[in-house]
């Protein structure tokens, strides 16, 4: 087995006053798609729970989530890997996504009150700010994209989009990471967004539609580069 990673990018969770579960499953999540847990490099559980500052319980169930996510892999001995990048896992995660998110989005544009407008303009402000802290931008992309479908989705579209948002969100971060990208890239995402605040519902499912695979194709291109 390789040596574990330093697990420096890690944060201590044990602190905090919600579920040590919950706590850590997000943790060890975002410190996947920021890159902190690097791809097919094995880690220990019990590093892992010193650095969370939790038991190695919470982090063992957290683990089991993100196996089901398909963000990581549990190995004998009480260590795990995180997933390889994959080209065909990516084109199943952009293909079960084009099924799900633009006809939801389309019946959803049709169903927005006001509130509703107003906080998907505040999120792509946010998402796209050009001096924003590159977390606060994930996370209002993140929340752009369910705020997107929320109004038609039932809630087991929303546990399945779930899976499907943190398995592309590390190839994502990747390639369209804000902090390194330029003001044409960034421009041009800001634009391709705010198509999607459109009201009309035949254009909003076009539009994501078009998104998602021009993402996919972009994402590929840079797999391929990193091969």
């Amino acid at each position: 087995m390789r040596r574990s990673p330093s697990l420096s990018g890690v944060r201590a969770v044990g602190a905090a006053k919600l579920s040590a579960v919950d706590l850590a499953t997000a943790e060890v999540r975002r410190s996947i798609v920021a890159g902190d847990l690097p791809p097919g490099q094995p880690f220990s559980v019990n590093d892992l729970a010193a650095r969370l500052g939790v038991s190695h319980i919470p982090v063992r169930e957290a683990l089991r989530r993100l196996e089901a996510e398909g963000l990581v892999e549990l190995q004998p001995a009480r260590s795990a890997v995180v997933t390889r990048l994959d080209i065909t896992d990516l084109r199943s995660v952009y293909r079960l996504r084009c099924q799900l998110e633009p006809p939801l989005a389309a019946r959803s544009a049709g169903m927005r009150e006001r509130p509703d407008i107003e906080e998907l303009h505040r999120l792509h402000a946010a998402a796209f700010s050009p001096a924003g802290d590159p977390e606060v931008q994930w996370a209002s992309h993140g929340a752009f994209h369910r705020a997107l479908v929320e109004p038609a989705a039932s809630a087991w579209d929303l546990r399945f989009l779930e899976q499907l948002w943190a398995a592309s969100a590390r190839y994502t971060r990747l390639v369209f990471d804000p902090a390194s990208a330029d003001h044409d890239d960034q421009s041009h995402r800001a634009d391709v967004h705010r198509l999607l605040l459109d009201q009309d519902g035949d254009r909003v499912e076009a539009f994501l539609r078009a998104h998602l695979m021009e993402n996919l194709a972009t994402i590929e291109a840079s797999l391929l580069r990193r091969s």
